[in-house]
């Protein structure tokens, strides 16, 4: 009935499986380009993945781009009881052998479709949470719970989850420093361009980039604060936002730079769809965030060579060997402007690091690691 399956996986995985993934957001972020890769590398190796995600947005296409089927539907607020319908007659029709959960409203709707039907559960846990649905109603029998890190995992265990019910699986990333897809092209064209030449900085331009949504939470407002003094020790840094803004977030930090005599240092590209290749052309990343579960920015650019200097906070630490791949600081703009000078003034330092980084993403954080571990 089955055919054997998952040649590059773990051997315990002996058929293919028909596989939900349902993902209750379709933004720009790290649990949907999870979902995307996770879908993809599964289907490679044998297994059949529909995709259940809100209509619209970014996610739909780039998963049909990624050859994965796809069904739109909306599940939030009034159409949450009518999804719930919906899921638990499409997983009897469509005879799935289990579902894949991502982000709380999903895990609702995945939960009663199984329970229903009686499939096993498994839900990926991307961000803190005291929902209900995971302390009550999910820790049974034939469900797991996956956490992005052991950061979210002790959060889960702490509010009374069996431990045994709990396994953390890192997210994984397909960027390579070598990769073909540094030629990825933008829907502009613009990728024709040198990345310096495109962001009309000099061809000498030390480049900091800062790879999330812009807003406060993320930390731009405190690079913007340590932009003069780093700029001040190295005349040629210059600052690059890659995500989403808010024009009245994008005023703000325009304004605030201004101030300090900094702000034609700053770009701001809006979000990308060739990420890799602006990754290739940076000298450091930073991500100076309140916390984080598990950065896929962060992982992105280690596996691209870049060290990252990232707040001590959340699941940073578990990516970031301090001082080997990256360092790690407390959120403030002195100790961010330390950091980024120390590894902008010694480029065989920050080559190490880079090269070190890349090393740890290999074996740690890759795609084929992470869907080793998911799929058995």
């Amino acid at each position: 009935m089955f055919a054997d399956c998952s040649p590059h996986g773990s051997a315990s995985v002996s058929r293919c499986m028909n596989i939900l993934q349902i993902v209750s957001s379709s933004r720009t972020s790290g649990a949907e380009k999870h979902v995307i890769v996770l879908s993809e590398r599964l289907q490679q190796r044998g297994h059949r993945v529909t995709a259940l995600c809100p209509p619209g947005g970014w996610l739909p296409e780039r998963l049909r781009a990624a050859g994965v089927a796809v069904v739109e539907r909306p599940m939030h607020g009034k159409q949450f009881m009518p999804a719930i319908l919906s899921v638990a007659r499409s997983s009897r029709r469509e005879r799935y052998d289990l579902i894949h959960t991502h982000l709380t409203c999903a895990t609702y709707l995945g939960f009663m479709a199984g329970f229903v039907n009686r499939l096993p559960v498994v839900t990926s846990v991307h961000v803190l949470t005291h929902d209900l649905v995971y302390r009550r109603l999910f820790p049974r029998k034939r469900n797991r719970i996956v956490t992005v890190s052991d950061f979210v995992r002790d959060s889960l265990v702490n509010q009374g989850i069996p431990a045994q019910g709990v396994k953390t699986i890192y997210n994984g990333t397909e960027f390579c420093a070598n990769n073909e897809m540094l030629t990825t092209p933008h829907a502009d064209n613009l990728s024709e361009l040198p990345v310096r030449a495109e962001l009309s900085v000099p061809p000498n331009a030390e480049l900091v980039g800062l790879f999330a949504r812009v807003d406060e939470f993320k930390g731009h407002p405190v690079l913007v604060q340590a932009m003069r003094r780093i700029v001040d020790v190295r005349p040629n840094a210059y600052f690059v936002c890659v995500g989403s803004v808010e024009p009245a977030m994008q005023k703000s930090l325009w304004e605030s730079a201004a101030k300090d005599n900094v702000a034609e240092r700053m770009r701001f590209t809006g979000v990308r769809d060739d990420v890799q290749r602006l990754l290739g052309a940076m000298d450091v990343v930073t991500l100076p965030s309140r916390y984080e579960m598990c950065s896929m920015a962060i992982i992105e650019a280690m596996a691209m060579g870049k060290p990252v200097v990232a707040t001590r906070a959340g699941g940073n630490p578990e990516l970031i060997a301090d001082n080997e791949t990256g360092v790690l600081i407390e959120r403030n703009p002195d100790a961010l402007a330390d950091a980024l000078i120390t590894l902008l003034s010694s480029p065989s330092r920050r080559l190490a690091m880079g090269e070190a980084a890349r090393q740890r993403a290999a074996t740690h954080f890759s795609a084929n690691v992470m869907v080793d571990n998911i799929e058995s």
